[in-house]
């Protein structure tokens, strides 16, 4: 009996354990590690279930995985027991039932916290518009989904479903650009390309969301020339001959500089760099950041997934052009764990 008592008076927690878990968590996260992410968020939560961020870590990565019923689910638990950033997670919980073509609860949910609270500013236009958008799904005889006229192979679909899809994409709110995309996929090549070329020479459009297109186009071998802006920058874009971002030289001697600076000194730190990198990268593709400073995307880099990780905060620099780049990569990184 002593012999257990000690034993269990033995056992000791390692250090700093969560944020261990977290910081692993997000690494594996932005390397697209799904299973191995879901592992650490779960043990995370096992020892604080309350942990606003390993919640939504937990969240993202059943998203991931395609398990959207489970992250749903963990979204409302969060929404009802005050877990992170209320607006952020409603976010979120509302992309889910996107996906999951339930705009019933959408209406519902918006409606309730229209009721009961003033939401943000930088959330407001977000949310009406996908409450127009599925109020609209919902009159159309209740049809949940994006449905193609089946007499008309390659007719838009013939209720207002299609059109609130295209006022979406229309929209100056990235993430419903996001969501509007992501669901306009479902339609085919023949539909959408014409909508796709307009929004990737759209200034107001996100660089992000037009990478998304590109992807895609390339993805359905769309023989077909298309221009781009991103950044104010035009040009125009062979689709078939589309190279991969690996192959650019400037986005691998920046890489490049990144692992030299971290991989030894702190691993964790450098998968998260990495992906920022990556994110900023692609959103950009094809053309190359401005200016065209190996060093300072370098400094940039690191000191965005710093402040990602909660490791530094924001703070203002003497160099503008550093201040500018560190900001852009936060943003982007921001919007791309909303979506």
């Amino acid at each position: 009996m002593t012999n257990e008592k000690n034993n269990k008076n033995n056992i000791v927690r390692f250090p700093n354990l969560n944020g261990r878990l977290l910081e692993k968590g997000m690494d594996s996260l932005k390397s697209k590690k799904y299973d191995e992410s879901l592992s650490c968020f779960e043990q995370l939560l096992q020892a604080d279930p309350m942990h606003a961020q390993g919640n939504l870590g937990l969240v993202l990565s059943l998203v991931e995985l395609g398990r959207l019923h489970e992250a749903k689910q963990k979204c409302d638990r969060m929404l009802k027991e005050g877990i992170g950033e209320y607006y952020d997670v409603l976010q979120i919980y509302l992309s889910i039932l996107v996906q999951l073509s339930e705009y019933i609860t959408v209406v519902s949910v918006i409606e309730a916290v229209l009721e009961e609270q003033k939401i943000p500013a930088d959330k407001a236009e977000t949310f009406y518009q996908l409450l127009q958008f599925s109020r609209k799904v919902i009159e159309q005889e209740g049809v949940p989904e994006v449905k193609k006229d089946p007499e008309i192979p390659n007719a838009p679909a013939a209720n207002l479903d299609f059109q609130g899809l295209k006022e979406m994409l229309s929209s100056d709110q990235a993430d419903l650009q996001w969501m509007a995309v992501q669901q306009l996929k479902r339609l085919g090549p023949d539909m959408i390309v014409p909508m796709f070329e307009s929004f990737l020479i759209d200034e107001k459009k996100h660089p992000a969301v037009k990478s998304l297109i590109l992807q895609y186009l390339k993805e359905n071998q769309v023989d077909k020339i298309v221009k781009v802006e991103k950044y104010g920058q035009f040009t125009e874009v062979d689709i078939a001959h589309l190279t991969d971002l690996s192959d650019n030289l400037f986005y691998k001697e920046v890489k490049s500089l990144i692992k030299d600076e971290l991989e030894q000194e702190n691993p964790s730190l450098l998968e998260i760099a990495l992906a920022v990198w990556k994110d900023y990268s692609l959103a950009l593709y094809p053309f190359s950041p401005t200016p065209e400073n190996k060093i300072l995307w370098f400094e940039a880099t690191v000191m965005a997934a710093n402040i990602l990780c909660g490791i530094e905060e924001e703070i203002n620099l003497e160099d503008d052009e550093l201040q500018k780049a560190v900001k852009v990569l936060v943003e982007l990184e921001r919007f791309y764990m909303q979506t």
